[in-house]
C-alpha cells in the first residue's frame, strides 16, 4: 500500500521503538483499507466486468440476477440499471444491490397511456474506493440489448431518473454507481452570457 520499506528501516535503525510503532500503524492502516475497499494513496482498481445479466420477466415484476465469476473482495457492490423504452440508457434508473447479486424489481407493464413498456437492463460493480466498472454487462449485448416486456396490466408514468452517487442529478450520467468523483458540487444557476461587443 504505502511505499515505506526504506523509510521504516531508517527510522528503526535510528529509533527502534518509534520504528515498531510506525510499522504497527502502517499495518493497521493497510488492514483497514483492504477491508473497506480503499487505497490510502488514491483509488483502487475497479472489479472485473460481470459475466452475465439474467432477467426473468413476470406480470408486474422482473427477477434480475448477476453472474460474477471474477475474483472479488468482500466490499464489492453491485448495480443494475434499467431503462424505459431506451436501449441507449440515456436516462436509466439505478438499483443499488449492495453485496447481493439478485433482486426482484416491481415494474409497471404499461405506461400511463396503457402502452406496453420495453425495459432494458445492464449491470456493473464497484468498490467503495474505486470508480465503477467502465465495461458494463448487458442483458443481450451492448449494441443490441434485449427488450423485456411484462405481461401485467399495471400502469405508471415514470418520472425522470435522478441518477446515483456523485453522478449528475438529472440522471444523464449512466454507469455512475457510487460516483466517479469524490465530491460533486451543488448544481448552480446557469451562467449568464457575457454581453456581446459591438
Amino acid at each position: 500500500m504505502l511505499p515505506r520499506t526504506q523509510f521504516l528501516t531508517e527510522i528503526r535503525n535510528a529509533n527502534p521503538h518509534l520504528g515498531l510503532l510506525l510499522g504497527d500503524l502502517f499495518d493497521g492502516l493497510d488492514g483497514f483499507s483492504n477491508h473497506a475497499g480503499f487505497d490510502p494513496l488514491g483509488k483502487v482498481q475497479p472489479p472485473d466486468a460481470l459475466s452475465a445479466v439474467n432477467v426473468s420477466p413476470g406480470s408486474d415484476q422482473v427477477h434480475v440476477t448477476l453472474t460474477d465469476n471474477s475474483q472479488v473482495k468482500k466490499n464489492v457492490r453491485y448495480f443494475v440499471e434499467w431503462s424505459v423504452n431506451d436501449p441507449a440508457f440515456n436516462n436509466p434508473h439505478v438499483e443499488d444491490l449492495g453485496s447481493s447479486r439478485g433482486r426482484v424489481l416491481p415494474l409497471a407493464a404499461k405506461d400511463q397511456n396503457g402502452v406496453q413498456i420495453q425495459y432494458y437492463f445492464k449491470a456493473y460493480s464497484q468498490y467503495e474506493g474505486s470508480d465503477p466498472q467502465s465495461k458494463h454487462t448487458f442483458f443481450g449485448t451492448r449494441y443490441a440489448p434485449t427488450a423485456v416486456m411484462l405481461s401485467g396490466s399495471s400502469q405508471l408514468q415514470y418520472l425522470p431518473s435522478a441518477g446515483s452517487g456523485t453522478g449528475k442529478p438529472d440522471g444523464s450520467q449512466s454507469g455512475s454507481g457510487l460516483g466517479k468523483v469524490l465530491q460533486r458540487p451543488a448544481p448552480g444557476p446557469p451562467r449568464s452570457q457575457a454581453p456581446k461587443r459591438t
